[in-house]
C-alpha cells in the first residue's frame, strides 16, 4: 500500500498530477488552487469546496477529504482523442462511504455522465457504466475499508466503440479489472472526457483522495501492499507495532515515526525491508521509549531510490503503570549481561542497585528522579564472579528485591 511514484511508466506524459502537498491542511482546496473547482465554479470556499486534510495521506502529509455535500471537479480539457488513464488512491474509514464519476460532457456544454462509482459502507461497491446514477445497476466489486486502495479508469477515445475500463485494488496481487464498456453508449454520448467529479453524495461519505493523475499511459500500481498495521501496549508499558505486507517492490526499509499531541512526527527506529517479493512478510518493532498518554505512529516506507511514502496512522494509549513492580531479570542465569524491567506508578526518586549475598553493594543501575512509567535496564556483570546476587528497587514508599544468578 505504499510507494506511489507519480508519473506514468514507459515514458508517457501526464496532463495533470496532484499529491496535495502544495496546499495547507485545514484550508479549503479551491481557495488554494485553480487546478480544482467546486461544482458551482463561482463558489470556492463554500460548502461544496472540500478541505485539505492531514488525517490520512498515502504519500507525503496531505490528502483531500470528501464528506457529505462536498463536490469538487477536475477539468480535463476536454479530451476528444487519445487513450487516457485516470488514477487516484483513496482511503475510507470503516463505516464510511464515497463516490466519484467521470463525465463525457460538462459546462458550458450539457452535463453528461459517463460512469458513476459508489464505494458503499462495509467494503462493497458498484459501478454504473451507463452513467445513470444507479447504486444497484452495473457491476459490483469489493474494496478494503481502513486501507489505501487505488482506482484506475481507462478511456480509449480512439478505439472502436471507445472502450472504457475500471480497475481497483490495494496492490499488484489483487489489482482487478472490474468492468469494461462502450464509453459513448453506442454513440448516444459524446466521445469526450470533460471532468472527474468527486462528490459527497451520502451522509456517510468520508473519502480521502491522494495522488490524483490524468496520464496517457498506465500509472504504476501500488507496489508495497500493506495488509495490516497495529499497535499495542505490552505488560511493561512498551508499545509493540506489528505490520504485514502481501507484496513488496524495491522496498529498502521502514522508518518508524512517532508523535504525541504536543509534538511532530520524528523517527524512533528502522526496520529493513524485503526488497522485491511476492510472498507475505511480517514485521514487528518494540518502542521502549513511548511517552505516557496518546502516541501516534506511522511507517515511512523508503524505496532503494529514495522515494518514500507513509502508512496510515495508528493511535496507541500508553497508560501509566498502576503498581510498583520489579520484574524477574532475563535471561536468568546469565553471562555476562541480563535485562531488568521495572515499573513505577508515580514520579519520584528511584534507586535500582545490586548486592552480593553478604550485603555489599556491587552496582548502582539507576539513582535519581524518574517519571512514572515502565523501564528497562541492562546489567553488565563482566567484572563480577559467578554467584547469586540480589537486585533491589527502592522508591520513597516501596521496596522490592529479587535474586539472579551469574554463571561464568
Amino acid at each position: 500500500m505504499f510507494i506511489y511514484e507519480i508519473g506514468p511508466a514507459g515514458g508517457g506524459a501526464c496532463d495533470f498530477e496532484d499529491d496535495f502537498e502544495a496546499y495547507t491542511a485545514g484550508v479549503k482546496l479551491c481557495l488554494q488552487t485553480t487546478n480544482w473547482e467546486p461544482w458551482t465554479p463561482a463558489l470556492p470556499g463554500g460548502p461544496e469546496d472540500p478541505f485539505v486534510s492531514s488525517t490520512h495521506s498515502y504519500s507525503g502529509n496531505n490528502s483531500v477529504v470528501i464528506v457529505s455535500g462536498n463536490d469538487v471537479v477536475r477539468r480535463h480539457g476536454p479530451k476528444t482523442s487519445g487513450k487516457w488513464y485516470i488514477s487516484f488512491n483513496f482511503y475510507i474509514p470503516a463505516g464510511k462511504s464515497g463516490y466519484f464519476n467521470t463525465m463525457n460532457g460538462y459546462a458550458p456544454s450539457a452535463n453528461v455522465w459517463g460512469m458513476d462509482c459508489y464505494f458503499k459502507v462495509g467494503g462493497t461497491g458498484n459501478i454504473d457504466t451507463t452513467g445513470g446514477g444507479s447504486q444497484t445497476n452495473g457491476v459490483a466489486f469489493n474494496w478494503t475499508q481502513g486501507q489505501w486502495n487505488q482506482v484506475v479508469v481507462i478511456i480509449d477515445l480512439d478505439a472502436p466503440n471507445s472502450k472504457a475500463e475500471f480497475w481497483i485494488g490495494t496492490g499488484p496481487s489483487n489489482f482487478t479489472q472490474v468492468a469494461t464498456w462502450n464509453w459513448t453508449q453506442n454513440g448516444t454520448k459524446p466521445n469526450e472526457i470533460h471532468v472527474n467529479d468527486i462528490f459527497g453524495a451520502a451522509a456517510t461519505d468520508e473519502m480521502y483522495v491522494d495522488d490524483f493523475s490524468f496520464c496517457n499511459t498506465m500509472p504504476p500500481i501500488i507496489p508495497v501492499e500493506l495488509t495490516s498495521f497495529t499497535g499495542n501496549v505490552n505488560n511493561l508499558g512498551q508499545v509493540v507495532l506489528n505490520w504485514e505486507t502481501a507484496t513488496e517492490l524495491n522496498n529498502h526499509m521502514f522508518e518508524i515515526e512517532r508523535k504525541t499531541e504536543t509534538s511532530e512526527f520524528r523517527t524512533v527506529g528502522y526496520i529493513e525491508g524485503a526488497g522485491t517479493t511476492n510472498e507475505p512478510r511480517s514485521y514487528s518493532y518494540l518502542d521502549k521509549t513511548a511517552e505516557q498518554g496518546i502516541n501516534y505512529y506511522r511507517l515511512k516506507q523508503v524505496d532503494f531510490n529514495g522515494t518514500y511514502s507513509y502508512s496510515n496512522v495508528v493511535e496507541v494509549d500508553v497508560v501509566s503503570p498502576v503498581t510498583f513492580e520489579l520484574a524477574q531479570n532475563y535471561p536468568n542465569p546469565f553471562n555476562p549481561s541480563t535485562i531488568i524491567n521495572y515499573s513505577i506508578p508515580e514520579a519520584g526518586n528511584i534507586r535500582l542497585s545490586v548486592y552480593n549475598l553478604v550485603g555489599e553493594e556491587v552496582a548502582v543501575l539507576v539513582n535519581g528522579f524518574s517519571q512514572a512509567g515502565s523501564f528497562e535496564v541492562t546489567f553488565d556483570a563482566s567484572n563480577l564472579s559467578t554467584g547469586v546476587y540480589l537486585y533491589k528497587l527502592q522508591s520513597a514508599n516501596s521496596v522490592q528485591t529479587k535474586k539472579m544468578m551469574l554463571l561464568k
